[in-house]
């Protein structure tokens, strides 16, 4: 049994859960530690309160343990930022492609006959600017263009497109020496195809409590998150986040299928890696 499968059923684009055990990968490093190594292997395990999807009333404690993998190359890297390839990295400017994915959910009570909502994935370019950092303090820009598809493992149907700017602040050292708290702010537009996947109630759907509603294209939301992690010692990591979005002025907050003006969701978790190269990573 696939235990990513059997553990996970939330559908989120911004799932908690993925952020998590993403983040976790991400080490401080001050200039007293020695490089980190061009790759790293273990267990991540996880647990939080996530919603079933944007705009839901329902949440669900979930959780996750899978096993754990970094690779910091000069190009190809699996990191904080999920999987992604660089093609161009200066001072001020990044150019790279990531990729994504977030979980599915099978039972909510405002979807009750309605199709259940599958994995989710994407994949696009990303456009970061350092700038700001570089001169001290400032946040970094991320840029983030994405193609959406969901999946039930048998087949694969498109979900349009999203484009969300983000803001990042990481502070180093705020709870001891190897500690990072990132602060964020990412505002997400999407094509309807996304929007009609979440919010769309056909005539065939509807019932006297979910009248029929055509969902359109349009701005979905706003997350603000908190992360703190912090490297306890060289095979063992801690880590903690919440996750608010606000919806409130969504292209969507008339469909009956977006209960909630606003999300929260928060876990914590453990990274262990005992596995490494004995080669460090590349700047």
């Amino acid at each position: 049994m696939n235990p990513v499968r059997s553990l996970a059923r939330s559908a989120c684009v911004l799932s908690i859960l993925s952020s998590l055990i993403a983040g976790a990968a991400a080490q401080s490093t001050a200039a007293n530690e020695p490089a980190l190594p061009r790759w790293e292997a273990g267990i991540a395990a996880g647990v939080g309160r996530v919603p079933d999807y944007p705009g839901a009333d329902q949440s669900q404690l979930r959780g996750l343990v899978v096993p754990f993998f970094i690779y910091r190359g000069p190009v190809l890297r699996v990191d904080e930022r999920g999987i992604r390839s660089r093609f161009l990295d200066t001072e001020h400017w990044e150019l790279d492609l990531t990729a994504t994915a977030a979980f599915n959910t099978r039972s909510n009570d405002l979807r009750e006959g309605m199709p259940e909502l599958d994995y989710l994935f994407g994949i696009g370019p990303q456009l970061v600017y350092k700038g700001w950092a570089a001169q001290g303090g400032g946040p970094t820009l991320h840029l983030k263009l994405r193609a959406l598809g969901s999946t039930d493992f048998e087949r694969i149907d498109s979900r349009g497109a999203s484009f969300a700017p983000e803001l990042r602040w990481r502070f180093r050292g705020v709870a001891g020496p190897t500690s990072a708290l990132t602060l964020s702010v990412e505002p997400i537009w999407a094509s309807r195809p996304l929007h009609r996947y979440f919010y769309e109630v056909s005539a065939a759907q509807a019932t006297a409590t979910r009248p029929a509603y055509a969902a359109r294209a349009g701005y979905l939301g706003t997350e603000f998150g908190v992360s703190l992690r912090q490297r306890l010692n060289r095979d063992l990591s801690w880590f903690v986040s919440t996750n608010l979005m606000s919806l409130h002025g969504a292209a969507n907050t008339a469909s009956p299928l977006l209960a909630s003006r606003s999300n929260l969701g928060v876990g914590v978790g453990l990274v262990w890696t005992p596995w490494r190269s004995s080669e460090a990573a590349a700047d």
